[in-house]
């Protein structure tokens, strides 16, 4: 597997991140596994444990997504969640996909996918679907689906525009303009593991319409 290199961002997902790790190289096999962290419990230490790279950053979810893409030295980069919601069996789907495309989202929105989250997350996704459909035109429905793999040449000139979970529709408005072949893979969203879910709905509700607004057609 040494076309391909997992980048994990995360924030204090000690307890799941060594068992995540663990999952991938049994599914996928040994590959290089890069976590981009800004934790303050364990998870550095677990994730070294496991054999990963752990690289400090504080910026930002979407520095670090960036920064793991720069950082990886293969011709692909897969990223994911490390809270458990993402599965290692998922993400071999997304990876024997690659010679379809050039960015293979994990999509809960099409054939195949779905997603475990609560009522309003799930009519929040689709709402933001429906937004960037109409008017930004993105090449996937599931906009804010974190879980892709990427052709890393094509992203290593994305735009440093977002901060927070924005960047994956400012990174799918640079994967159109780069006119990138881009397929949605059916996945399912599952419950997180240990800990407590980072998500904050208003602030970051707004923050992808901003992305909307910047991107709009």
């Amino acid at each position: 597997m040494n076309d391909l290199t997992i980048v994990l961002p995360t924030l204090n997902e000690a307890g799941n991140i060594g068992p995540l790790i663990q999952s991938l190289q049994a599914a996928i096999g040994q590959t290089p596994v890069i976590v981009v962290d800004a934790s303050s419990d364990d998870t550095p230490q677990q994730a070294q444990q496991a054999g990963a790279r752990v690289i400090d950053n504080r910026k930002g979810y979407a520095a670090s997504l960036l920064q793991g893409l720069r950082e990886a030295a293969t011709k692909w980069v897969l990223v994911m969640d490390a809270d458990g919601s993402h599965t290692a069996e998922d993400a071999l789907k997304l990876w024997q996909a690659r010679e379809e495309a050039d960015l293979v989202v994990g999509s809960r929105l099409v054939k195949g996918g779905g997603s475990a989250g609560g009522p309003f997350r799930r009519f929040l996704s689709r709402t933001l679907a429906g937004l960037f459909a109409t008017f930004a035109r993105m090449p996937a429905r599931d906009v804010s689906s974190g879980f892709r793999l990427y052709r890393r040449e094509l992203f290593l000139d994305a735009p440093e525009t977002a901060r927070f979970f924005e960047v994956q529709p400012t990174l799918l408005a640079h994967a159109k303009r780069k006119g990138a072949r881009v397929k949605e893979i059916g996945i399912y969203y599952h419950p997180r593991g240990k800990g407590r879910s980072k998500n904050r709905i208003i602030r970051y509700g707004l923050a992808f319409l901003g992305a909307l607004w910047r991107l709009r057609r």
